[in-house]
């Protein structure tokens, strides 16, 4: 029995320490089916890494190695590279964009020509690749979120100048009262002069840009730019401007995503038979066409109820208004007079 004591003693001790063993594995694995697994074997993303040096090739030599635009090859160009990492610029546009700029030239989305366009000499994955560098180099960072919903399609009518939106009021955030000073002040908002684009284009991109020399030659030639017109309220309607402006509307109220598109566009406007005969068959679950009279009333009668969160149409966020000061007229006479 002495010698019994003892055997018993380190069976228990065994018994225990494999007990303790088994806990400590169970506890183990369900640590682990609770928690995700870290791959050890993780690699840097593979199209930054081939991007940077398809970057460090091509675009170094002009644009600098950290973007800066600071590279020997652009010292003497007429208009000096891009800044790839001023993000306040750059963030807004879409990655659609950039590869055009790359594929075909900065010249396709209404930049300078003096950047060659890298296709075929790159890949399409080597374009994309790229892009996906250049966003790394973003200061402040670049967030997909504040990209702008720039269509991959243009539409709208050709103009006599490309003049994109999306790079002066979308990247650069030229306020559109700059350029349509009668908004705020009259009943039209009125186009800027030759004079008003020429104040900045004397300087900026005077030269390498063929969008621009087309605006001199007409500022030398003393003649007013003939753009196609996009927006019209028929004649027997008056529309206010400065009576919205002056009540807190946005531009984008009935404009749309200007800022997002390189070539103005406007949807079906105005009173339409079809649209006038779902309203008939389905109404009121059919939406007015934009600038027909349903479409106003809608909005006035919407703005004095305070639902405009009821217009699904409108951008956010939502205009504030100065109700204290303004209320919108239903009165036939407003606009038919």
């Amino acid at each position: 029995m002495r010698l019994a004591r003892p055997a018993l003693a380190a069976a228990v001790i065994a018994a225990g320490i494999a007990l303790g063993f088994l806990g400590w594995s169970q506890s183990s694995t369900a640590k682990t089916a609770a928690e995700p697994a870290k791959d050890v074997h993780a690699k840097p993303n593979v199209h930054i890494v081939s991007g940077q040096k398809v970057y460090a090739q091509y675009c170094a030599t002009c644009h600098g190695d950290r973007g800066l635009g600071d590279g020997p090859g652009g010292e003497n160009l007429a208009i000096r590279p891009q800044n790839l990492a001023d993000g306040r610029i750059l963030n807004a546009l879409p990655d659609h964009m950039l590869i055009r700029a790359v594929s075909e030239g900065p010249q396709s989305i209404g930049l300078s020509n003096l950047m060659p366009p890298f296709k075929p000499t790159l890949s399409d994955a080597q374009i994309s690749d790229v892009v996906a560098y250049i966003r790394t180099l973003a200061e402040p960072a670049y967030d997909p979120k504040q990209v702008l919903p720039v269509p991959l399609k243009r539409e709208g009518p050709l103009q006599p100048i490309f003049f994109s939106h999306v790079i002066h009021a979308g990247a650069f955030k030229i306020d559109c009262q700059y350029c349509h000073t009668g908004a705020r002040r009259s009943s039209v908002a009125g186009l800027p002069t030759v004079e008003r684009c020429m104040g900045c284009h004397k300087i900026v991109a005077a030269q390498g840009n063929p969008e621009v020399q087309k605006l001199h030659g007409y500022w030398e030639r003393k003649e007013p730019i003939p753009w196609v017109r996009v927006f019209k309220v028929p004649e027997h309607a008056r529309f206010v401007h400065k009576n919205h402006i002056q009540a807190g509307l946005p531009c984008q109220t009935c404009h749309g995503r200007i800022e997002a598109m390189e070539q103005v566009a406007a949807p079906v406007t105005g009173q339409s038979f079809t649209n006038d005969i779902l309203n008939l068959a389905l109404a009121p679950n059919v939406a007015p066409n934009p600038l027909s009279m349903g479409w106003c009333v809608e909005c006035h009668r919407a703005a004095n109820g305070g639902q405009l969160a009821s217009l699904t149409w409108l951008p956010k966020p939502l205009p504030k208004l100065a109700k204290e000061k303004f209320a919108a007229p239903l009165e036939c006479v407003t606009c038919h007079h």
